[in-house]
């Protein structure tokens, strides 16, 4: 016979499918960090409260005000984790992939990278009189020969520097955390490095992504 318990059907679901929305919970009810809630588990369910194990242990979230049985978990559950999302100020749109630069974004990335490579070149003293560098440089370059190129490369840095980090700053705190990026991960890394070097054109590639997920979603409920 059967068994008449859907705890384990409701449990395995979860884990297979809603694993992020195990660590929202975590994060949202309980005050873990997103570190300490990675690999969340749900191992036990009750009327009142969700048994989660995740990286740093097993953690209780209490399910408020509890459920009247356990027929009512799928909406609970839904609605647990559409709070968890405003507490956190999360999106339920997420953003799983990268997207490498385009049109006036890889303009931007070819010519900021040339500055870093530039700006290496300068400080490691690869740029000096007597190299050929130096020389062709001083033929080649408008603006006072080698001499005006350094001084531009130097003058430039910090400018360069802030703005590019304050850049990729701005897109991992305004959008990758709000979009299911989770930080430190080989996809935060990639956008935040390609936010460094290319600057805005990243962030607006970055909303296209959300956009182009948002419709999708949209076009699944009906």
């Amino acid at each position: 016979m059967a068994s008449s318990d859907p705890r384990p059907r409701i449990m395995a679901h979860m884990n297979k499918e809603h694993s992020a929305e195990l660590k929202l919970y975590l994060r949202a009810f309980n005050g873990l960090s997103p570190s300490a809630a990675a690999d969340a588990q749900l191992t036990d369910l009750a009327l009142d409260a969700l048994s989660i194990k995740s990286a740093s242990g097993a953690h209780v979230v209490r399910v408020s005000p509890p459920m009247k049985s356990l027929a009512d978990a799928r909406v609970r559950l839904v609605d647990m984790a559409a709070r968890a999302q405003e507490q956190l100020g999360l999106s339920d749109v997420r953003v799983d992939r990268f997207l490498g630069p385009r049109g006036v974004g890889l303009a931007s990335f070819v010519g900021v990278a040339f500055y870093f490579v530039s700006a290496a070149a300068v400080a490691s003293g690869l740029v000096q009189p007597g190299t050929w560098v130096w020389e062709v440089l001083d033929t080649y370059f408008p603006y006072y020969g080698a001499a005006g190129y350094v001084w531009v490369v130097k003058a430039i840095a910090l400018p360069v520097f802030v703005l590019h980090a304050a850049e990729a700053w701005w897109m991992a705190r305004s959008r990758l955390a709000r979009y299911g990026v989770e930080a430190g991960g080989a996809l935060w890394l990639m956008w935040v490095l390609e936010t460094f070097v290319e600057g805005y054109p990243a962030i607006l590639r970055f909303d296209g992504l959300v956009r182009e997920e948002k419709k999708k979603k949209e076009a699944a409920k009906h």
